[in-house]
């Protein structure tokens, strides 16, 4: 005798869990929670990668002369200490125009923040070109969150005071830009500076560490 195909041996055979099409299969089971475990990873790996971006140490390009190569020490351990991620160049006798290279370089790493401290060599070697590079450097700095430029002793020379004097106006017209008159305030310190009324002495340089960080902390 046939069957029927409405007979109910063959509705049996169609809702049996055990048939490999039926939703209530467990290898489709398996495949759902396979899925759903997969879902979850990835969420969470996105949010572990976003909160790790949100608590990364905020990065900080340190460039310099001489100052800042004999307070690299101080700078470096003070920074790390308040939380930041120094990167720091410093060379001896640098002028502005030979430090360009060295800031563009750094400006591809996208730093969140700058510590400038330029002009000394160009105020003491009276190089009335300092203009030229110094808006460059700027225009590679520009879009930082926050660039913090050392103003110049005094004592370099007459330079000096237009080159601080363009520090301020930079200040007054970019509200991401800072300027830490350490020129003046070694100026009135001397025990911060070795004979020549420039270079810092060892309590000069942990002086300049230290303001470094309080200028960052306070204005950035």
């Amino acid at each position: 005798m046939h069957q029927k195909a409405g007979a109910p041996g063959m509705a049996r055979t169609l809702a049996d869990p055990r048939h490999p099409g039926h939703a209530g299969h467990p290898s489709a089971r398996r495949k759902r929670r396979l899925i759903l475990v997969a879902a979850v990873v990835i969420l969470g790996l996105g949010t572990w990668l976003g909160v790790r971006e949100l608590t990364s140490p905020p990065t900080v390009a340190v460039v310099g002369d001489s100052i800042t190569a004999l307070s690299q020490q101080s700078i470096a351990t003070s920074l790390a200490q308040a939380g930041y991620q120094p990167t720091i160049q410093a060379v001896p006798g640098v002028k502005l125009g030979q430090a360009e290279p060295t800031i563009r370089r750094l400006a591809q790493q996208d730093p969140d923040d700058w510590i400038i401290e330029l002009g000394t060599d160009d105020a003491g070697a009276g190089n009335a070109l300092w203009p030229q590079p110094f808006l460059a450097e700027w225009q590679l700095v520009r879009l930082s969150r926050c660039v913090i430029y050392v103003s110049v002793s005094p004592h370099a020379g007459p330079v000096a005071d237009q080159i601080n004097t363009a520090l301020a106006a930079l200040a007054r017209a970019h509200a991401n830009v800072h300027v830490l008159d350490w020129g003046q305030l070694e100026y009135i310190n001397p025990g911060w500076t070795i004979w020549d009324t420039i270079h810092p002495t060892s309590a000069g340089q942990a002086e300049l560490a230290a303001l470094e960080v309080q200028t960052l902390r306070r204005d950035c």
